[in-house]
């Protein structure tokens, strides 16, 4: 079908089912995922996480970027610390700024996992 007939169909339709269309539509876009072209990052297979790693390596670009704000480090700090490109120092920040409810979603199920592995998080009361 062309996006005439498309809008021809759609024009067809009641003013409720059109704004009905249209939230489907919108829902489904916020909903698809994104398709990003990285030139630094890329999935690894290696891993349960779905967050991207700097291409070659087992390295999470939140890692990366997490290092960066931890210990106040500038891209180039970075990229030197990491011997990476300072150009996938940057990717990785935009790829973490951009995805930051993924990297929490993960964090989190990393966080019950260990947990559920008997690891404590809170710290020991001094007496």
């Amino acid at each position: 079908m062309t996006l005439q007939e498309l809008t021809e169909n759609a024009l067809a339709l009641s003013a409720d089912d059109r704004l009905a269309l249209i939230s489907a539509i919108a829902q489904s876009l916020q909903a698809a995922p994104q398709t990003d072209s990285w030139n630094f990052l890329a999935p690894c297979t290696e891993s349960w996480r779905q967050q991207l790693y700097i291409k070659g390596s087992k390295l999470p670009a939140s890692v990366v970027w997490g290092t960066m704000l931890a210990e106040n480090m500038t891209p180039a700090e970075a990229a030197e610390d990491w011997d990476l490109p300072i150009e996938a120092v940057h990717e990785s920040i935009k790829y973490c700024e951009s995805h930051q409810d993924l990297l929490n979603r993960e964090a989190e199920q990393e966080r019950k996992s260990l947990e559920n592995k008997g690891v404590c998080f809170e710290p020991a009361a001094v007496h």
